[in-house]
């Protein structure tokens, strides 16, 4: 059962304040923290396990970002869909970091019926102030009676309409990217199968947050079969699959802009793939989308990275 905290905000489409300046909230990349993020991605990447390992994973950070609206709306009386997210990398992190979430609300808008929220949100170094992340996400805060989130239709995108790559069977994927790549070269996938504890990490279970992603009595009552994963976890496993085919350049340039068309359950077994859609001046830029075990795609967007010369 959710616990109302009277000093935040309902998180209503209606109580969103546009222009307010939310946080700096201050944390620190610890061990700890970093090994909450490497579970909760199931992320084992060697630029984060061990004593040698100098970073953070960055895509953590952008969930942070996405839940920095909740050091103000009370979390656990949110029942909102994300839309879209775009995120930008722009260098790594070291273990032991410390960081500045800040951002606000930059619009707020009706749509056929929907209450869309806008949220332009950032990570510092706390100390020298490097940029770490830059994100904007899109939210659904107010959904029409009759509109059910459990079949996805509360969450389609117009600009998701617009990609609809083939994956071609045919050519063996790559596993790094490499000069001379054509439009149409497909990328390594990268399987997830988030489970309950992975779930929960991410989505707050360490401050008992009861959401949708933690609670199935939430979920439940919000209309879906089970608990689901964010969406901003299929943005963070597309990230690394980017990260492992581009290499350290994608640390500094890596961009993603997603769509979020169907919920992802706990279990579900999802695949993330990219196909490159142009290389210039060592940039590469992807086309990419999330499916689940059905073949049925739930995520999909645009990306891009520069390799190393």
């Amino acid at each position: 059962m959710a616990l109302i905290n009277p000093e935040l905000r309902d998180p209503t489409f209606d109580n969103v304040v546009v222009d307010e300046p939310i946080g700096p909230l201050t944390i620190t990349a610890d061990e700890a923290y970093r090994r909450r993020a490497c579970f909760a991605l199931d992320d084992f990447s060697p630029e984060y396990v061990g004593e040698q390992a100098p970073w953070v994973p960055a895509a953590m950070l952008g969930r942070d970002l996405v839940a920095l609206f909740c050091s103000v709306y009370d979390p656990s009386r949110t029942v909102g869909l994300h839309q879209k997210e775009e995120v930008w990398f722009i260098n790594p992190v070291p273990v032991n970091a410390r960081i500045n979430y800040s951002g606000k609300y930059t619009d707020k808008y009706m749509k056929r019926g929907k209450g869309y929220t806008v949220f332009d949100t950032e990570a510092r170094d706390a100390d020298s102030g490097t940029p770490y992340v830059r994100q904007i996400s899109t939210e659904i805060m107010r959904i029409p009676d009759d509109i059910q989130l459990a079949t996805g239709g509360a969450g389609k995108s117009a600009g998701a309409d617009h990609i609809d790559p083939v994956w071609p069977t045919a050519i063996v994927p790559l596993t790094h990217a490499r000069a001379g790549m054509t439009p149409g070269t497909p990328v390594q996938p990268l399987t997830k199968r988030p489970e309950q504890g992975q779930m929960t990490v991410f989505s707050g279970g360490n401050t008992q947050w009861y959401n949708i992603h933690t609670d199935i009595e939430v979920a439940l009552k919000a209309g879906f079969r089970d608990t689901l994963a964010q969406g901003m976890m299929e943005t963070c496993w597309i990230a690394e699959m980017l990260a492992r085919f581009i290499g350290p350049g994608w640390h500094t340039s890596g961009w993603i802009k997603m769509a979020y068309i169907r919920p992802v359950y706990r279990g579900d077994e999802i695949t993330c793939r990219a196909l490159v859609e142009d290389v210039e001046d060592n940039v590469v830029k992807f086309h990419v989308w999330a499916e689940n075990q059905h073949g049925e795609r739930t995520a999909v967007g645009w990306a891009s990275g520069r390799m190393q010369p």
